[in-house]
C-alpha cells in the first residue's frame, strides 16, 4: 500500500467509535428477519397470481375446446375415412 494511505488508515484506527458495535447483531437481525416477511409475501402472493392464471388458463382453453368442434376430413389421423383405416381388412 502507498504510505499515505498507510498513515489514514493509523489515524483512523486511533480514533474512538462513532457508536457501541454491542447491539448491532441484533439490530440487523431484526433488518433481516423484516426484509424475509416482505420476501415470503412477496413470493406468496406470486404463487397466488401464478397459480389463478394457470386455472384461467386452463378454463379457457377446456372451453374453447369444447366448443370447437374438428371438422371431418378423410386424411384425418382419427377419421374413419383415413387410407391407413380403409386398406386394413375389417375384423
Amino acid at each position: 500500500m502507498s504510505p499515505k494511505l498507510d498513515h489514514l488508515l493509523a489515524k483512523l484506527n486511533q480514533q474512538p467509535l462513532d457508536r457501541d458495535l454491542g447491539g448491532i447483531t441484533v439490530e440487523i437481525s431484526e433488518q433481516l428477519s423484516e426484509r424475509a416477511k416482505i420476501d415470503g409475501q412477496t413470493w406468496r402472493l406470486r404463487t397466488a397470481a401464478m397459480a389463478l392464471l394457470v386455472m384461467g388458463g386452463a378454463a379457457v382453453s377446456a372451453s374453447t375446446a369444447s366448443a370447437v368442434a374438428p371438422s371431418p376430413s378423410p386424411f384425418a389421423a382419427w377419421s374413419s375415412l383415413a387410407p391407413s383405416t380403409l386398406l386394413e381388412p375389417s375384423e
